[in-house]
């Protein structure tokens, strides 16, 4: 195939945005591949959090000029090492802080009033609403740990539904309708902690064993960020010795999870299929972006929201 490539790295991919976005670029063209491509004539690569990019991907890209993230999330690009070859780094921030808002309101709904669990329990033959006693919305504690966009969004929504929010973020001074303190101070008084950090090896962990054991035993846990966030191992212990009424998930360790995998055992879960972002709006949006950021590139402008840039 001759002249530029820029290839789509993602099978769910939108490759009719991208090559939308890249319309009227002479001598470009656009491809989607399950697996990193390598080889020459490659400009650039549009890749979602599940595949890394770093040293050892970058020497089999020796003409990449943009590595496009397609999530908001990007701790799966190693930025000092594609600046390093002289290429630029994006992200799409924002695309889907609507939908991962009120798909985590929805799902700290669901579990105050016990909708899932009721109905796990219906099915199972049983007929007691006092499994899961429902509990009032209004004037429950919702606890945000990271109060970037989509934290930010997750109060709005929730100070309109009466909830008192408390939130924990080192770099934030105020934030309207929220209680700031730290996370420490936090964790105790929560009927739901939601966690919307990035992760970095800061945030790496940041939920273990010592935060799930100062939350108490009748509180809930969601997490529609990312998995690496909470301890794994220390949430399925809480869970098991009833430390923790239960838990909401959107991300796993492992996505889709074996048939072998603990979090599908753990009792009084709830698991989506990294379901948070989407709606038919933003399954097209980062695509269209990405395409945006790379026609920028090679018209030589800087693209939108750049992580990184040619060293």
């Amino acid at each position: 195939m001759s002249g530029p490539r820029v290839v789509l790295v993602d099978q769910a991919g939108d490759l009719g945005a991208v090559t939308a976005a890249l319309a009227g670029v002479d001598g470009v063209s656009c491809e989607m591949r399950q697996g990193l491509p390598q080889g020459e004539g490659i400009v650039a690569v549009l890749v979602p959090p599940e595949v890394p990019v770093g040293a050892a991907e970058l020497r089999g890209l020796p003409d990449v000029r943009i590595v496009a993230a397609t999530s908001t999330g990007y701790d799966h690009l190693d930025l000092a090492e594609i600046a390093a070859v002289g290429a630029w780094a994006t992200h799409c921030p924002g695309y889907c802080d609507d939908e991962v808002a009120d798909h985590t309101i929805a799902l700290a709904l669901d579990l105050l009033r016990g909708v899932t669990l009721l109905d796990r329990s219906v099915r199972a033959g049983r007929w007691d609403v006092t499994e899961v006693p429902p509990r009032r919305i209004a004037g429950s504690v919702l606890g945000i740990a990271g109060l970037g966009r989509i934290g930010r969004e997750v109060a709005g929504r929730a100070v309109a539904l009466g909830m008192r929010v408390l939130g924990a973020d080192p770099v934030v001074t105020a934030v309207d309708g929220v209680e700031l303190m730290g996370l420490d101070e936090l964790l105790g008084s929560v009927d739901v902690l939601t966690v919307h950090a990035p992760l970095t090896p800061e945030t790496h962990g940041m939920i273990g064993a010592a935060e799930l054991a100062a939350m108490r035993p009748d509180a809930y846990l969601i997490n529609c960020a990312r998995a690496a966030l909470i301890d794994r191992e220390a949430l399925g212990a809480a869970l098991r010795a009833g430390r923790l009424a239960g838990c909401a998930l959107d991300v796993l360790d492992h996505e889709p999870p074996s048939g072998e995998e603990p979090d599908l055992d753990w009792p009084r879960t709830v698991i989506n299929p990294h379901a948070a972002w989407y709606s038919p709006r933003s399954a097209r949006e980062p695509y269209r972006r990405a395409g945006e950021a790379v026609r920028a590139v090679l018209g030589g402008d800087e693209p939108r929201d750049a992580l990184a840039r040619p060293a």
